[in-house]
Formats: structure tokens, C-alpha cells, sequence
């Protein structure tokens, strides 16, 4: 279930089989922190009975379904667990996150001292496995790992990891130990906030680049130096206050979570978005951005707003950059417009559409049909009478031709 495992304080005091770490640690992260603060499916079974959860339901989970589907040797591996955190019913049915442990809110995971605690690790095989990473990170006190993967349908692993530690000391420990190595590799590691700092200006400096592209591309080549005429270009029809922009959304953010979650305001035109990308510009058909930072909360002086599991900055496109974005938008229509003509003014109508246009037909034609004038109409009596003259010519050949063979006999008759 996931890709984010917690990994559980073992006692090597114990004997405890590998099969039975696996349990403690696939178990305790379904009732760890960091999984019931997102899924919602265990959060409401355990609202059912007092948070007692079957174990029928448990062993439907894909993971812990694989390793096995035995109540009884489940049990007896949460028996050695010495994390504590949850516990068996007196029939061995059910097990639920002890009392003493109360759940989190989903506000747990947006907590700084989360934040603090969690690193971006780099620097791992793009094949290597979960239970791998778990194994490598088994002594290092990892409360989650959740392995970042490339979108789309392909989903293969990108080689970096998001790590949660137990502990901010037990972050800073694996941050400042340079002789940590992954099968050899030198591992790159630094705070996740400061990946996402940097990831940040990365993408607002390759979308500052590209918008110049694009400006210089519809704009035509200007020289250096040169200043760009706000009022040339092409019409730009302008709807104020419908321009809503995002920042420091999170890698896994994706276009059905902002839609989701903004749609409320007002219908949506357009998410200006690239999967993994900070920033994103929402694009509603009204001037209602403006709702949504009245919904939103202030924090350190900006608004935030919640965006599934990540806490966005947003603020509503305005002056200069509104206008911007606008141009942007007429100019890439324009493009188009001029990369593909042919879908503006398309001739003829239907399927049975003119093909041929002014192509010239096959065989000799009259030299009357080439003038401007149209063929004059041919009736019927004008018809007949044709036909009568050319009957007519036909006659007259075929007596000169009778007369001409008499006399050719009778010269010949006469020798």
C-alpha cells in the first residue's frame, strides 16, 4: 500500500525472523503518523469500533497481503514489537493504534518541525527496491521513505527519496555523516525545504526563459538593446481578477488535486501546471480569484492555501503581469494561427465537398468553353434539326460515292 514505509525500533534482544520485521514494520507504518494522516479509508475504519480494525480488512492491504495472510503469525510478530504502538484484541482479530498514542491531524504533516526533519536523499539505483532502501536506512531511525518517481504511466524511480527521521537530531546526524554511501555511490543530502528553495528558482528561471522565447518568437528578432513596444502585437482581450497564482505546491501535486480543490470558487478554464513544477496559474472563466484569498489563511504575511497535502502560497495576478499573461496567451494563438492557416478557412462544405477546383478535366474541350461566357443552352428542336443535317450530309456522300462506281464500270466496260 504506497511506497512509504515507517521502519520499527527492532530489539536485537528478540528473535524476530525477517518475515516478522517485515509485519512490525508494514503494520506500524498503516498506524503511523505519517499514512493516517493521508488515508482516509483506515481513518474512517478505525471511527467504526472504538479504533479496533479487523484483521480481514488489514490483510486486503497490497503489502501486508504479500508478505502473508495468517492472523495468527501476524500476531505473533506484533508480539515482539518493542515500538509499542499497537496492540491485539484477546481473540486475535482485530488490532488497533494503542489508546495512549492518540492519531495526528492532517495538519501533522505541514508542521515545521516536520518540515525539519525530513531530507532529500539522492544518489540511488533507478532499479533499486523498497525493501532495499528500508534496509539501508534500517539503522538510521527512519520514520517514513517515500520514493519519488517520474510522471505519467511509465512511473519508474528517479534514484532520490524524500526521508523522514524520528528526530531533527536524527536528520542533522545523517546531513553532517559524509561517509555514508549507497553501494559506493556518494549520496547527495540536504533539508527538503532547501531542495524545494531551489527547485523553485530553477523553474522560475527556465519559465522566465521560456516566456522570452515566446516574446521574441511572436515578437520577431530585435536587436540588443532594443525596447519592446507594449502596444504592438496582437489584440488582447483581458478578463481582470481571474488569474490565480501558486507557489511551493509539492512534487506529487497534479492538475485533478488543484481543480479539485479550487473548483468551488468558480468553473475553471485552463490549469497553467507541469507536474513537479512549484508555481502554477489557475485560470477561472470570472474575475473570482479573489475568493479564494479570503478563504485562505495568512501566515508570516502571506495567504496560504491547502492543495491536497502541501500548503500553498497564493495571490491573485495583477498590473503588469496580468496584462503579460494575457499577451502571452493572444500571442500563442497567433502562432498557431500561422502554423496552420489551413484550419482557419476550409473550402467547401460537407463530404461532398468541391475537390477538383480549377483543375482541367480530361479530353479536348471546345474552344467556347474557354471564354468567360457560359455554354449557351441546347434544346430539343435545336437537337433534332442537327441531327436531321448531319443525316442529310450523309445521304448526299453516299450517292456521289454510287455515281463514281457506275462510271468507274462503265470506262472499264468500254476497254
Amino acid at each position: 500500500m504506497g511506497t512509504e514505509v515507517i521502519s520499527p525500533a527492532e530489539d536485537s534482544s528478540k528473535n524476530i525472523s525477517e518475515l516478522e520485521q517485515k509485519i512490525i514494520r508494514q503494520v506500524e507504518y498503516y498506524f503511523g503518523n505519517f499514512n493516517l494522516c493521508k488515508d482516509k479509508f483506515l481513518r474512517e475504519q478505525i471511527k467504526l469500533d472504538d479504533g479496533w480494525v479487523p484483521l480481514e480488512t488489514m490483510v486486503k492491504f497490497n503489502r501486508l497481503k504479500t508478505l502473508t495472510q495468517d492472523f495468527n503469525i501476524i500476531c505473533t510478530a506484533l508480539e515482539k514489537s518493542s515500538n509499542g504502538l499497537v496492540e491485539i484484541n484477546e481473540d486475535s482479530t482485530k488490532i488497533r493504534r494503542r489508546v495512549e498514542n492518540p492519531i495526528p491531524d492532517e495538519s501533522y504533516l505541514k508542521n515545521e518541525a516536520v518540515e525539519d526533519r525530513t531530507l532529500y536523499v539522492k544518489g540511488f539505483r533507478k532499479n533499486v527496491s523498497l525493501d532495499q532502501l528500508l534496509e539501508f536506512f534500517k539503522e538510521h531511525k527512519v520514520e517514513n521513505i517515500f520514493m519519488r518517481r517520474f510522471p505519467g504511466n511509465n512511473r519508474g524511480f528517479k534514484g532520490s527519496c524524500f526521508v523522514m527521521f524520528d528526530t531533527v537530531d536524527d536528520a542533522e546526524k545523517f546531513l553532517e555523516n559524509k561517509s555514508i554511501k549507497f553501494e559506493g555511490t556518494e549520496l547527495l543530502k540536504e533539508k527538503k525545504k532547501d531542495y524545494v528553495k531551489r527547485k523553485d528558482v530553477y523553474y522560475a528561471n527556465l519559465r522566465a526563459e521560456k516566456e522570452k522565447k515566446l516574446a521574441k518568437r511572436a515578437g520577431g528578432n530585435k536587436e540588443d538593446g532594443e525596447e519592446d513596444n507594449d502596444d504592438e502585437g496582437p489584440e488582447v482581450d483581458i478578463i481582470p481578477g481571474c488569474l490565480l497564482k501558486l507557489t511551493g505546491l509539492g512534487s506529487t501535486c497534479t492538475r485533478e488535486e488543484l481543480k479539485k480543490s479550487l473548483g468551488e470558487f468558480g468553473n475553471i478554464c485552463y490549469v497553467d501546471y507541469v507536474r513537479g513544477n512549484p508555481e502554477a496559474v489557475v485560470r477561472f472563466e470570472s474575475g473570482v480569484a479573489a475568493k479564494v484569498l479570503e478563504k485562505a489563511e495568512e501566515e508570516d504575511g502571506e495567504k496560504k492555501f491547502s492543495i491536497g497535502s502541501c500548503k500553498a502560497t497564493v495571490s491573485v495576478v495583477e498590473g503588469n503581469s496580468e496584462k503579460q499573461y494575457w499577451k502571452n496567451i493572444a500571442r500563442s494563438k497567433a502562432n498557431i494561427r500561422q502554423k496552420h492557416p489551413q484550419n482557419q478557412h476550409r473550402q467547401g462544405k460537407g463530404r461532398f465537398k468541391k475537390q477538383w477546383g480549377n483543375k482541367r478535366q480530361k479530353g479536348n474541350r471546345r474552344e467556347e468553353d474557354s471564354s468567360d461566357q457560359p455554354p449557351s443552352k441546347r434544346f430539343k428542336g435545336d437537337l433534332k434539326a442537327e441531327n436531321e443535317s448531319q443525316a442529310s450530309n450523309g445521304q448526299e456522300k453516299e450517292v456521289k460515292m454510287a455515281q463514281k462506281e457506275s462510271e468507274q464500270s462503265a470506262t472499264t466496260a468500254e476497254s
